[in-house]
């Protein structure tokens, strides 16, 4: 959720550059009897970042020294080889210094991870003919407006690059780094907040946000990453169907694909609240909050696990080969991994498609996209053509979520991804 910062930033930089291992074949799917030396390698054999935030290839070190040495208290992990999750687990605890144990049921705050699934959401109204993807979004908006300008005269905001960060907006909820002072627009755990989208798309006085959301650029000219693009996407859904958006969320996507432990509700319902993970600040403390449910829900507002978001994944990607008839259709799920506006100087990735990170190409396209929070780093990785991938979710923004990172290194050297070639 915020903005890529320092180390985040240099840590994706080296993955175009050359400091990467030779060259691997891709590794055989691991059969039962070799499946847990796999994990054992995976679980021992993360790939350092030291001074520069480079990756030390041939130096392995084990999950449980960098979460003691990033203040990490929990991690889970979810593994997809040819379009199945192959294995998950959980490491550490719920809250530092307790000891009730993080497992593969364990829910994370998957933070911006939440676009991608809410993209889906927004694209089965797609499907339906409910909403036009290149259609003026203030045609179907009723409790909102973008608001007008010159910019806008020619080129509109729409629902295309709502969800590619293309639609020119700037808002004053988005460029914050978890470093910062919470909101008073977040609510703790136990508690829904109180702010409307409309107060944050507005810049309510009266609402901690550093100013109305507005089209700075021409719609469709540039990617600038706004939380506000998801928020209209949200407010949309929900004057389209007239429906709450966890509910439309739970009916179409997360129902569907069989995510039992996701949900956008807020507060956390009680059986989920029950095993879900206390957030942790930079420092790698307790936040006094516990858990942080934020206003702006297609965002942000995804709690889930690593295995619930791998069950998304495996869709999406399934879907793009033409072999789903689940929630989303062959023809947009194309469209989502196809690059929508092109990312300039930015070495995170090429390019934005429709609620993903695009780069690569052929066998070697990835989709991605990170999520932090004030008290959670997560990551997720795909390549859709080989059905490989992983997801790693953490509840603590100590290090940056540079964690997340050199557990992926880790991963991709162990099963031959070309992040590790």
């Amino acid at each position: 959720m915020y903005k890529r910062l320092g180390i985040l930033t240099l840590v994706i930089a080296c993955l175009a550059s050359g400091c990467r291992q030779p060259t691997a074949a891709p590794k055989a799917a691991a059969t039962a009897s070799d499946l847990e030396e796999r994990i054992e390698r995976v679980e021992h054999g993360l790939v350092p970042i030291f001074a520069g935030a480079l990756p030390r290839w041939k130096k392995r070190v084990p999950l449980a020294e960098r979460m003691e040495h990033y203040d990490t208290p929990g991690v889970s992990i979810a593994i997809i080889h040819d379009y199945e999750i192959e294995w998950a687990r959980g490491y550490g605890v719920l809250r530092a210094g307790g000891n009730e144990p993080v497992t593969p049921e364990t829910l994370f705050h998957a933070g911006s991870l939440a676009k991608g699934v809410s993209a889906v959401g927004a694209l089965t109204l797609v499907d339906r003919g409910l909403l036009d993807l290149d259609g003026n979004v203030n045609d179907r908006l009723t409790s909102w407006q973008v608001p007008e300008t010159e910019l806008t005269a020619e080129e509109k905001v729409t629902l295309r690059r709502l969800l590619s960060h293309s639609a020119g907006l700037k808002d004053g909820f988005t460029d914050r780094s978890s470093s910062d002072a919470l909101p008073t627009y977040l609510a703790p755990a136990g508690k829904a907040p109180t702010v409307t989208l409309q107060q944050l798309l507005e810049g309510d006085p009266s609402v901690d946000v550093d100013g109305p959301t507005a089209v700075e650029t021409v719609p469709g000219s540039k990617y600038r990453y706004a939380n506000a693009d998801y928020a209209i996407v949200e407010l949309l859904v929900v004057d389209v169907t007239g429906k709450p958006f966890p509910t439309f969320m739970q009916e179409t996507v997360l129902g569907p694909l069989g995510m039992a432990s996701s949900t956008f509700e807020q507060p956390l319902p009680e059986d989920l609240r029950a095993r879900a993970t206390i957030e942790h600040d930079v420092n790698g403390q307790p936040l006094e909050e516990e858990r942080l449910h934020f206003p702006y829900l297609a965002a942000g507002g995804l709690w889930t696990t690593p295995s619930d978001l791998a069950r998304f994944a495996v869709e999406v990607m399934l879907a793009y080969k033409g072999q789903s008839e689940g929630v989303l259709s062959q023809e947009l799920a194309r469209e989502m991994l196809s690059p929508q506006i092109a990312i300039q100087k930015d070495p995170f990735s090429d390019a934005y498609g429709l609620g993903l990170h695009l780069a690569g190409e052929g066998q070697d396209l990835v989709f991605q996209h990170t999520g932090g929070t004030w008290g959670s780093a997560c990551l997720l990785w795909m390549y859709p053509e080989t059905g490989q991938g992983a997801v790693i979710m953490t509840h603590s923004a100590s290090g940056r979520g540079a964690i997340r990172f050199e557990i992926l290194f880790g991963i991709a050297a162990e099963y031959g991804w070309p992040l590790a070639r």
